[in-house]
């Protein structure tokens, strides 16, 4: 029999998911909540988070048994300390709690660069350090950069020195925290909702037809084939201290 690359998934052969504990912080939307979904289908406890109790418990029940949500402020290390001791020992963190900033250098409000550092590099931060006492010595962290630490943007200064600062951190911690693997998601263009608070529904309808039309696959990527990149991170056992980067051949153009 010949098995096509999704039917791995559908096939549960994800053995070091399926039966396991996993944290997904900011999985309340985009590519957290399609990461939530895919390790649930593949046999795993996920807990998802979201700043809003409300939000995080009514996504868990749309995902259906085996998902529950918590509150808590990834810009916090008490909070985060805090609910992690709530709910034990886990195998895996996932840290796709998402945010951004674009503007030229001499245009964007600083207040917002100090917030995208704050959520984006000091929140995956004080996950990590937080988790330590909780991860399984055998588990996983899967953090979150992005392509413009590849590929220059203009006006997304903040977000590419945020992002390689990350994947430097993510190397380093996968040395110090040994045998527990570090491993970096670097997506492209994802079609989420993230998107929404950058552009207007025109600009961002014209961003992505110009991006179908750059990128060697010829369209942006969906939540959905980043959260397999993350599964594939937390399943496989010898990839460690990795930036594994899914951008539909955006580094190509």
């Amino acid at each position: 029999m010949v098995v096509m690359p999704d039917a791995i998934y559908l096939l549960g052969m994800l053995t070091n998911i399926r039966g396991k504990t996993s944290v997904v912080l900011g999985a309340t939307r985009g590519i957290g909540r399609a990461t939530a979904a895919l390790l649930r289908d593949e046999g795993a406890r996920v807990v998802i988070t979201s700043r809003e109790l409300a939000r995080a418990q009514d996504v868990a029940a749309q995902l259906g048994e085996g998902v529950e949500g918590r509150a808590v402020d990834v810009t916090d290390p008490a909070a985060l300390a805090a609910v992690f001791a709530e709910i034990g020992r886990f195998d895996h963190l996932v840290c796709t709690a998402a945010s951004a900033v674009l503007g030229p250098l001499a245009e964007v409000p600083l207040d917002a660069v100090e917030a995208l550092v704050a959520s984006k590099f000091w929140g995956q931060y004080h996950a990590v350090r937080a988790a330590i006492p909780h991860l399984d010595p055998r588990g996983a962290v899967v953090l979150f950069s992005g392509t413009v630490t590849q590929k220059v943007l203009p006006g997304a200064s903040a977000y590419a020195a945020v992002g390689a600062a990350i994947e430097a951190a993510g190397r380093t911690w996968a040395a110090e925290l040994a045998p527990r693997r570090i491993n970096t998601v670097v997506p492209g263009v994802i079609d989420t909702p993230v998107w929404d608070g950058l552009l207007d529904a025109a600009s961002k309808q014209a961003h992505f037809a110009g991006v179908a039309d750059a990128l060697p696959v010829g369209r942006p990527g969906l939540a959905r084939e980043v959260a397999k990149a993350v599964a594939f991170l937390l399943d496989n056992e010898f990839v460690d201290g990795a930036s594994l980067v899914i951008d539909g051949g955006h580094r190509l153009i």
